[in-house]
């Protein structure tokens, strides 16, 4: 995306739509992104629950990325480790040296399309040296919902990415309220705002 403002894409989103190419059935509903920027670091926390999951266990996980080119912030590279801090340094600083990464897996995020205010698209890509890539995409809104014109216009955009519209499903952001003793996925990451 050009001229691409990543302050503005922060904040809180509702995850309308999304496809990944390994599922072939929708399997979530209230899923909730919040993205913020640090040091040259995107992190984007998500909660949600499983659709078919009649316990409603409140689920929660979290990716960060590395800005490896401040000239193209709308491209990101997946930077979250198990390993020690130290390693998760290190890799900021091969990105930024330009050095060779020698990992078997690289993880790129890509802000397709968003105007900040109401809606925003983007597309995970993990190309793996010896295995077929991995996609998937999240169509993002500030609301619980998008017309369906924006949504239509959203959609027009994946096939060019090999995104299988047929499997990119809705996820219900209905009943989203928690129950008595559920922890309360608004709260945990601040969505008040929504």
């Amino acid at each position: 995306m050009r001229n691409f403002d990543l302050p503005a894409m922060m904040g809180n989103w509702y995850v309308i739509q999304y496809f990944a190419s390994s599922e072939t059935l929708p399997e979530y509903s209230c899923m909730r992104s919040s993205f913020t920027t640090t040091d040259g670091f995107v992190t984007m926390n998500f909660t949600y629950y499983y659709s078919d999951d009649p316990l409603r266990n409140f689920q929660q996980g979290n990716i960060t990325w590395v800005i490896p080119n401040f000239a193209q912030p709308a491209h990101w590279i997946h930077a979250e480790f198990t390993c020690k801090n130290s390693r998760k340094v290190q890799f900021a600083l091969n990105i930024t040296s330009k050095s060779k990464i020698s990992d078997e897996e690289i993880y790129n995020t890509y802000v397709i399309d968003t105007d900040y205010k109401s809606w925003g698209l983007i597309m995970h890509c993990a190309e793996k040296t010896k295995a077929q890539k991995y996609l998937s995409a999240l169509m993002l809104s500030r609301t619980p919902d998008l017309t369906q014109n924006v949504v239509n216009f959203l959609r027009e955009k994946l096939p060019r990415y090999d995104i299988d519209l047929s499997t990119m499903f809705g996820i219900p952001q209905g009943n989203c309220s928690a129950l008595e003793g559920e922890q309360d996925p608004k709260k945990y990451f601040k969505y008040e705002t929504l």
